[in-house]
């Protein structure tokens, strides 16, 4: 009886703590709805060919304590139930930007399945212009049921909105997506980039994906280029479009605005000869 009851103390403290963290995220992530977080920068994409920036990324920035990555906040928010309203708001607050930025260049918003499924997405993007914008898929893990969510997603691509898949390269589940969403743009993860000039395997395997591409009428989209010997690489293989720190920082939409009024900064000239 002693040992039962030491063992069913022990469980309810336990218990007792598992409740107390969950009050703090929940607390923690409520602050975050209630403030000005997060907000949003912007990050280019460039088509090297055509020497232009066609779109850029929408990414999420906290300022609040404790100071921590996005992808914390965002796996907290969804460990307590609040992920889809954290989601929800980083969305619109991304949305604003885009009548900062010419009719000509899209803004991707990042979504995980849940808020897809949710309905928050189809809410969210009821009055705006569908063909600027790319939902981009973030889940590194399977999904259950791939055809509730490309149902979830029709009547957005109908009405011009575009998919993308993130991470291809990076794993397993991100070639699930591919297949089963049929994207049309699917980004090279910054693992498949990174040193692509020196490591053979990635190169082979970005130029499969490139083919696989082509024959799907896919377009890809280059993450984390930070070399020029990198972007290189990347044009020889086929890839036209690309972002990263050698082409462009994440930046505010003034800035971002400012970027594609100046032509001269559309394509930075210390690569553009690759």
């Amino acid at each position: 009886m002693r040992a039962f009851a030491d063992l069913a103390a022990k469980q309810i403290e336990q218990d007792i703590a598992t409740h107390k963290e969950r009050q703090e995220i929940e607390q923690r992530i409520k602050s975050i709805l209630d403030s000005d977080n997060p907000s949003i920068v912007y990050q280019p994409i460039f088509h090297l060919a055509q020497n232009r920036i066609v779109g850029f990324e929408s990414l999420s920035r906290f300022t609040a304590s404790p100071l921590r990555t996005p992808d914390v906040w965002f796996n907290e928010a969804a460990k307590v139930g609040l992920g889809v309203a954290l989601e929800t708001k980083a969305i619109q607050t991304a949305l604003q930007g885009l009548k900062y930025l010419p009719d000509s260049v899209y803004v991707t918003i990042n979504a995980s399945p849940e808020t897809i499924l949710s309905g928050a997405i189809a809410s969210t993007f009821k009055d705006m212009p569908l063909n600027r914008l790319v939902l981009e898929v973030t889940e590194h893990a399977l999904i259950d049921r791939y055809e509730d969510l490309a149902a979830a997603i029709c009547s957005l691509r109908e009405r011009g909105m575009q998919v993308a898949v993130d991470d291809a390269g990076a794993g397993y589940a991100s070639f699930r997506h591919i297949l089963n969403l049929a994207p049309d743009i699917i980004k090279l993860d910054i693992s498949l980039t990174r040193n692509i000039d020196s490591d053979r395997s990635r190169r082979a395997l970005a130029a499969a994906l490139t083919r696989f591409a082509e024959e799907t009428g896919s377009k890809i989209v280059a993450e984390g280029v930070e070399t020029a010997a990198e972007l290189h690489v990347l044009q020889e293989i086929g890839i036209n479009k690309a972002q990263g720190y050698l082409l462009g920082r994440p930046v505010s939409i003034n800035e971002a605005s400012q970027l594609c009024r100046q032509r001269s900064a559309t394509f930075p000239q210390s690569v553009s000869h690759h």
